[in-house]
């Protein structure tokens, strides 16, 4: 009966070491898994550089919510994805705040206007994909949204430009 019991142990322990896959394989596609997903969880937008002396020379220094703003955008660029909704709820409401209130230093115009409203529909579409959250869609959205942004401060770049250049006259 010993001899018999002996057996059975054996045969269960052999059967069973036989079948065990290898613990680092395992480990490697798991971390390799974890990899791919805090990739995709981080990505690199673009900002334009702050247009510090344009701000100087039109004697807007001192603009508080444009200056919140972009300090926004640039901690957006370094948050991992899966937390950026307190920060993309904070740049809707300086969106709105700039929307709602009117543009200092000759900024009032149709052009800037239009822009940014564009910038703040496009915030509102990534607090959408934040809250519900799609790999493909909130990439993608943020991409844009940095365009849109961008655009705009070229946009009041380019304005003073065209008020700055002088239109002679043309002669006969």
């Amino acid at each position: 009966m010993g001899s018999l019991r002996f057996f059975m142990l054996y045969l269960l322990c052999f059967t069973a070491c036989k079948n065990e896959v290898p613990l680092e394989s395992t480990t490697s596609s798991t971390l390799e898994s974890n990899k791919k997903k805090a990739s995709s969880m981080t990505a690199r937008f673009e900002l334009a550089e702050y247009p510090e002396a344009f701000l100087k020379e039109n004697g807007l220094e001192e603009w508080e919510e444009f200056i919140d703003l972009y300090d926004s955008f640039e901690r957006l660029k370094e948050l991992d994805l899966r937390d950026v909704q307190v920060n993309i709820i904070g740049i809707s409401a300086r969106v709105k705040k700039l929307v709602s209130n009117s543009l200092p230093g000759g900024f009032e115009t149709p052009q800037i206007r239009s822009r940014l409203k564009v910038v703040q529909m496009q915030t509102q579409k990534s607090r959408y994909f934040t809250k519900y959250y799609k790999e493909d869609s909130l990439v993608p959205s943020l991409k844009k949204l940095y365009e849109n942004y961008n655009a705009l401060l070229e946009r009041m770049q380019v304005l003073k430009q065209e008020e700055s250049t002088v239109v002679s006259p043309t002669i006969p």
